[in-house]
């Protein structure tokens, strides 16, 4: 995958046809669009396609089609948002997390390369997903956005029936009852499914191990990298209502003048603007 400040090529995989197509990405909070993305929204599927769709495009530089985006896996997308997310930041994911131990719970900075979520990414695609409960096996696939909006719409008694519910969906239609037979007898199918999970679907599934550089204790701790994401990107969009703002203030442009201006040259302007407050 090659990273640049202007646009991003990248390769996607559809499970659907099973074609690979090349894609183009360009930064999140440069168009009037990225202002109109509500990050408020309760359902992060929807959030993450309609920020998806604004900044993907194909060669030919046409918007694709909603359907491709809900048909891909989670992890792939997840992967989209994290390149969008770090592309002013050199390709990095800073997080900043507190020492589990509880006699020192200090905070501590970990770095990750982007590429090395993207390996993860890579590697997991080969991976058979396979689950075996007791005697029997059983073919599971990684779960697309057409299942999060399936479940989403599903109402359940408890998280043990959602999770059965959800685990069956992604199953071929012939193994679904023998696993629901199974599933009843076996006690800890769930902890064998999340680390199965774990596996084939690592960056969903994430989990952060470092040692703590105060104490030297051990942390393991869960991460959601969508959701890691999505709050650098919405970053970006109030950046991108305060660049509005000064220029509008300064320069008395309409929204519409300042959009029309390449956003290169917007931070030129913002440069000028800057320079001369601090001569005063």
């Amino acid at each position: 995958m090659l990273i640049s400040n202007s646009t991003s090529n990248i390769t996607a995989f559809s499970g659907i046809d099973e074609q690979k197509t090349e894609l183009f990405l360009r930064p999140f909070g440069w168009l009037a669009e990225d202002l109109e993305i509500d990050f408020h929204q309760m359902c992060h599927p929807e959030l993450e396609m309609q920020i998806l769709e604004c900044c993907i495009s194909n060669r030919q530089g046409t918007k694709l089609d909603r359907t491709f985006f809900w048909n891909l896996e989670i992890g792939k997308r997840t992967e989209y948002l994290l390149t969008l997310a770090t592309l002013s930041n050199s390709s990095q994911i800073n997080v900043n997390l507190r020492c589990s131990n509880l006699d020192c719970q200090k905070q501590m900075e970990i770095t990750i390369p982007l590429l090395e979520i993207i390996r993860l990414q890579q590697q997991s695609e080969n991976q058979t997903t396979e689950i075996a409960i007791a005697s029997e096996k059983f073919s599971l696939r990684k779960p697309t956005g057409n299942d999060q909006r399936l479940w989403l719409k599903q109402h359940f008694l408890d998280e043990g029936s959602a999770i059965l519910a959800m685990v069956q969906s992604l199953l071929v239609a012939e193994e679904r009852s023998t696993f629901q037979q199974v599933s009843s007898q076996e006690q800890y199918w769930i902890d064998t499914l999340n680390q199965v999970m774990e596996e084939i679907d690592p960056i969903v599934n994430f989990n952060l191990q470092a040692n703590c550089p105060y104490c030297g204790s051990e942390n393991l701790q869960d991460f959601d990298l969508g959701a890691w994401a999505l709050q650098q990107l919405y970053g970006v969009q109030q950046q991108l209502i305060v660049t509005i703002h000064r220029l509008a203030w300064h320069y008395h442009w309409s929204e519409s003048e300042i959009f029309a201006i390449p956003p290169a040259r917007r931070l030129r302007y913002l440069t000028l603007i800057n320079r001369e407050e601090n001569y005063r």
